[in-house]
């Protein structure tokens, strides 16, 4: 598949404490310059003594979902280099904000999307200040702020807010390094180096640690018309973190959740019995849209004396899978659902029809495969 260029750089921190950076903005005055607001698109500088023309336009609520946490990191921001980067941000976008990017001559400015968040509804807004660009790096400042007059009642609610800044400089920045204040008025350096999700506060776990306690004898179905579906990688697989289509790294992640367990216990959250319920959640945890196949493009295994094999098949050739890119934009997670039963482990509509259980589900180590992307497996054990 020919895989479209993609500049975007998305950046996030933690919630630790703030990195001092070299040639960032300082924390003395984080909060809005003069003209900074600019909900309505307007002027948020004018360019003189070398500073670059920037306009700002209010979003209104995160347009991530949000797909971070509050107590894991202050916000987090990506610089649009071009226009199609945004695609993931608009999807569920005003009319005026798409009407902001849309206008945007990405041949002379960028946009920075920032995201934070406050402790009332009335925080939201996102201001700027200190904006510059040094040796092709946006530095700004930017600050969640209350917009309430003196006499307003603000709803208690943890609110998220978004802005979108527009830089037009020459040169061009292309990376990002943000001070960012959100509305408890706690700064953080986004410095671009983290993905929009953490994988260790993700729910779930990978696999079981140690040996399988039950390995069962080679599977054998009677009879000659079942067809055995094949193991669909051929370089084994990768425990948990993967890349999507055609790309390297840990983009995506893969974990077995269990419905009826909420402990940190792995032993007991990856041992499941007839008839429980098992799901295995997919998350994006990287500063870019990942591409992925066809979900129904997986392998449900258990380790056998013949080693990983697949329990289910079918009569004939049904192993035909279509050839597709399904985009996942940073931190959204796609779910597969099952139930412990021979019928509970065919029964997903993306996998192709006539698919049975064959001989009946055995004690043992499984494990789903997922090869839709780079072949990223996660295990659990099954006891009966």
């Amino acid at each position: 598949m020919t895989r479209r260029t993609r500049r975007t750089v998305l950046c996030g921190l933690g919630g630790g404490g703030v990195a001092a950076l070299a040639g960032c903005t300082t924390e003395s005055d984080p909060g809005s310059g003069d003209g900074t607001d600019g909900s309505d698109g307007g002027d948020a500088g004018d360019g003189g003594d070398g500073a670059p023309e920037t306009e700002v336009q209010q979003v209104g609520g995160a347009l991530s979902g949000p797909a971070w946490s509050r107590e894991e990191r202050r916000g987090f921001c990506v610089l649009i280099t071009e226009e199609n980067d945004a695609s993931w941000l608009l999807r569920d976008a005003s009319a005026e904000t798409i009407g902001f990017v849309e206008a945007t001559d990405f041949d002379e400015s960028v946009l920075a999307y920032v995201e934070s968040v406050g402790p009332t509804t009335c925080y939201d807004r996102i201001s700027f200040a200190d904006t510059g660009v040094e040796d092709e790096t946006l530095v700004a400042s930017a600050t969640v702020e209350s917009t309430a007059a003196d006499d307003e009642a603000c709803g208690e609610a943890i609110t998220y807010s978004a802005a979108l800044l527009r830089v037009t400089a020459d040169p061009l920045p292309d990376v990002i390094r943000l001070s960012l204040t959100n509305g408890w008025g706690e700064t953080a350096e986004l410095t671009g180096e983290e993905g929009i999700r953490d994988p260790d506060s993700l729910d779930g776990f990978v696999r079981p640690e140690g040996n399988p306690r039950t390995v069962p004898a080679p599977l054998d179905c009677e009879g000659d018309s079942f067809d055995r579906h094949p193991a669909a990688y051929s370089d084994g697989v990768s425990w948990g973190s993967g890349g999507g289509i055609g790309e390297d790294g840990g983009a995506l992640e893969l974990r077995v959740v269990n419905p009826a367990y909420d402990g940190d216990d792995p032993g007991e959250a990856l041992t499941f019995e007839r008839g429980d319920e098992v799901r295995f959640e997919l998350t994006n945890v990287s500063n870019r849209e990942a591409y992925v196949g066809n979900h129904g493009k997986y392998n449900v295994e258990v380790f056998t004396e013949d080693g990983w094999t697949d329990v289910r098949g079918g009569d004939g050739d049904r192993f035909g899978y279509t050839d597709e890119a399904i985009a996942h934009p940073p931190g959204e997670t796609v779910a597969w659902e099952f139930t412990m039963t021979e019928s509970g482990l065919v029964a997903d509509e993306n996998q192709p029809g006539g698919l049975r259980v064959c001989p009946d589900l055995q004690p043992g180590r499984y494990r789903f495969v997922f090869f839709g992307a780079a072949d990223i497996a996660a295990a659990f054990d099954y006891v009966g």
